[in-house]
């Protein structure tokens, strides 16, 4: 592993870098206001223009799935605009397939680059966008590259640089879900938005993973198990080796799905696996997204992998170790969230929740064991 990923990933060292950010970002925050007199965005905002940018610019999977659905809104009732979205070279794929024109990255060591970052800009100024949208006020890259670009018109959320856009948009409050960032922005602007991520997967994607799943496991419909999270939101390798054991005893089928931070718990994971758990190999993140696709439940604590379910559509358990969570947390009628639960009582959900949604199989399933 490259030092400046295994630095990145120390969670020591991560705590310390969200501490020094947070903390720059207030100071660089009260010298960045403006002077511009803001109008609260409407409808005519979109008035004659052709061309937009979206700048969202996180290297977070799920902030920019949560993001995605703006691309969306704009598809759905404004398809005459013109959309490109600024993205990270780690988010970059999840894009493929959305109806934009362009997908700009941005990458880590831009900064210590400054020429591909005077490129990217060059980039952005070359499009000539007639109005460029800082999708959340938390980025400092993102306003300096919505600055850069050189859009006739900005916008932003009405929060701490309110004052250096043309037009704004009611700031999300404290408390209120993620997943209804984009319809925050959508709705002022007329456009229809649903309050969820978003994502594409292509038949071709679905119909290799399932070839895939075919290889790792013979029992179809497995639960995904999905090992990782950051910081506090991750469950220690006890919790996941315990409710493997659960699983086995219950004899309901799983694959567990590992990520590239937890690769190093492969062998343990793969000790306890049992008669009905498989390991999936560690994939690419579009064909990572392709598999979910073929399970009929994801297992997983706060983390991308939950939002990119919720973003197509795949019942979710959410497994939620700290407050903060609960304003990412899955909101479908399939979807279940658990607060810091044993092993035991996650498997207990999930049989429920089938028995509740197909009473009759259930019973079958348990009349053919005795």
């Amino acid at each position: 592993m490259p030092l400046l990923t295994h630095l990145r990933r120390h969670s020591t060292l991560r705590r310390l870098g969200k501490t020094l950010e947070k903390n720059a970002k207030a100071w660089i925050y009260r010298r960045l206001e403006g002077t511009y007199s803001a109008t609260p965005a409407a409808p005519d905002t979109l008035k004659n223009v052709q061309r937009v940018l979206l700048v969202r610019p996180n290297f977070r999977i799920g902030n920019a799935l949560i993001s995605a659905r703006l691309i969306k809104a704009f598809a759905d009732s404004r398809p005459d605009i013109e959309v490109d979205y600024l993205a990270t070279d780690t988010t970059h794929s999840l894009f493929d397939g959305m109806p934009i024109e362009h997908c700009h990255t941005i990458q880590r060591d831009m900064l210590l680059r400054p020429w591909q970052l005077y490129s990217l800009w060059r980039k952005l100024r070359q499009r000539q966008y007639d109005l460029a949208i800082q999708v959340a006020d938390t980025s400092l890259t993102g306003w300096l590259c919505l600055q850069a670009s050189g859009a006739k018109q900005t916008m932003g959320a009405d929060a701490r640089l309110k004052g250096s856009y043309n037009h704004v948009y009611p700031a999300q409050k404290g408390q209120a879900h993620a997943y209804n960032m984009a319809a925050s922005i959508a709705r002022p602007l007329g456009l229809t938005c649903s309050p969820r991520p978003w994502m594409v997967v292509s038949e071709d994607e679905k119909q290799q993973a399932k070839v895939m799943l075919n290889d790792i496991t013979a029992t179809p419909f497995a639960i995904g198990l999905f090992i990782g999270g950051h910081l506090d939101k991750r469950l220690p390798l006890p919790f996941w080796q315990d409710l493997c054991r659960e699983l086995n005893a219950r004899q309901l089928a799983f694959i567990v799905l590992i990520g590239p931070e937890e690769e190093h718990l492969r062998s343990e994971l793969t000790a306890c696996r049992g008669t009905y758990g498989n390991i999936a190999p560690l994939m690419p993140l579009r064909t990572f997204a392709a598999v979910l696709t073929q399970l009929p439940r994801l297992v997983t604590p706060d983390t991308g992998p939950m939002h990119m379910a919720v973003a197509l559509d795949i019942p979710v358990t959410a497994l939620l170790n700290v407050t903060t969570s609960q304003k990412f947390s899955p909101r479908g009628t399939a979807d279940q969230v658990l607060i810091s639960p044993q092993p035991a009582a996650v498997v207990e959900a999930i049989i429920n929740h089938r028995r509740s949604a197909h009473p009759l199989s259930m019973d079958t399933q348990s009349t053919r064991r005795c």
